[in-house]
Formats: C-alpha cells, sequence, structure tokens
C-alpha cells in the first residue's frame, strides 16, 4: 500500500480500512438482525437452523459486497490507479485465502459487472437468501449503504471532501439523520458510532423516521 499512495500511510491507510468496514460490516449484519427481530418480532419461517452459520455467511456476503464497492470507489476517486489490483488487494484483507475460491470469485465477477444501482439490489438479493430476517429490512438501509463504504474509504485516504459529498448523498436519501443530537450527522471517524443514531450505519428509529 505505501508503494501504491507513494505517502508513507500505508499502515495507517490499512487499519483505518479495517476497522472501518468491519465497523459497516457489523452494524448492518445488527440492523437485518437483532433490529429486525426489536420491531417486527421474530418470524419462524426466518429462523436459521444455525445462527453462527448464518450470521457467517451473512457477514461474508456483506464483506464480498464491501470490497467491490470499496475498490471501485477508490480507482474512481483516484485514490488506487488499478481497479483489479485494489479489488484482490482488499479481498485479501477482508477474506484472506478464501477470496480466491471458486464460489467467492464468482459471486464478485458477479458484482462488478454491474452499475452501481444493480449491485445495490444484487446485494440485497444475496443478503436475503442467505439471511432471509433481512427481507423486512428498510430500502433506505440498502440505499445508504454505498455511500457508507464510500466515506470509509475517504476516511482511510484522508480525503475529507470525498467522505462529506457521500454523506450529502445520504442526507439527501434520510435528511432526519442530520438531526441527530449526538453527531449531527457528521462524518466519523472509522471504527467509531453514535449511540444516540447508529452514525455510520442508522438505526432503526431513524431509519423509520421519514416513513
Amino acid at each position: 500500500m505505501d508503494q501504491v499512495v507513494g505517502s508513507g500511510r500505508g499502515i495507517q491507510i490499512v487499519e483505518s480500512l479495517s476497522v472501518g468496514l468491519n465497523t459497516v460490516r457489523d452494524l448492518v449484519f445488527q440492523r437485518i438482525h437483532l433490529d429486525v427481530e426489536r420491531h417486527f418480532g421474530m418470524d419462524s419461517m426466518c429462523i436459521p437452523l444455525s445462527l453462527d452459520q448464518s450470521e457467517y455467511n451473512a457477514k461474508a456476503e456483506i464483506d464480498i459486497w464491501q470490497i467491490v464497492e470499496a475498490a471501485e470507489f477508490a480507482a474512481g476517486s483516484g485514490f488506487a490507479t488499478d481497479v483489479d489490483w485494489i479489488r484482490s488487494w482488499l479481498g485479501e484483507l477482508r477474506l484472506g485465502g478464501s477470496y480466491g475460491n471458486g464460489p467467492i470469485t464468482e459471486r464478485v465477477g458477479q458484482y462488478v459487472e454491474q452499475d452501481e444501482d444493480r449491485r445495490r439490489r444484487h446485494f440485497a438479493s444475496c443478503l436475503e437468501k442467505v439471511y432471509p430476517e433481512a427481507r423486512k429490512s428498510p430500502l433506505v438501509l440498502y440505499q445508504l449503504m454505498p455511500a457508507a463504504v464510500r466515506i470509509v474509504v475517504a476516511i482511510a485516504f484522508g480525503s475529507t471532501p470525498h467522505a462529506t459529498k457521500q454523506r450529502d448523498r445520504q442526507a439527501f436519501l434520510l435528511p432526519g439523520i442530520l438531526d441527530c443530537g449526538s453527531c449531527q450527522g457528521a462524518v466519523l471517524d472509522n471504527g467509531e458510532t453514535c449511540v444516540e443514531c447508529g452514525n455510520p450505519v442508522w438505526n432503526y428509529n431513524w431509519l423509520l423516521a421519514d416513513d
């Protein structure tokens, strides 16, 4: 990474990306699992046979999508020049040796060949297949997620303007996020969360506020 960015910040970027993407992944899983059960109750038809395996599968799908989304944004924003390289690098960072196996490579390829909107809808469909409770999540959750990943990338590479632009996109979709008394919808450092609203992946009190 030092060779790519040429700034001597390679380790800092790696650590920031790791903690930021972990935070987004874990919060998204919380939204499709605990928050769904809290707001809508537990549907016996959606209870997985193995909660541990289902959580693993859901988080793996989130990571696969994040890899593609983050790589596309990093290359498109000029943080990295070779999208294939940064995608592979992120894949190994997020999934280790399993990144190169057949099923994961196939799913990555499916995401890569789609534009932003189709990629987001495909992700929602894939996530709902591996974790049926996700079907009850508000549509706006999926609409906010691409910008959440891009903010992680922008912060890691030290670009406040890029991060702010993505937060503005989220505020357009869900204006209420700017009304949080704790964070006021501000961009947080990677790994930080707002205990009141859930920023960077808002809780259901906020996701459903404008319904």
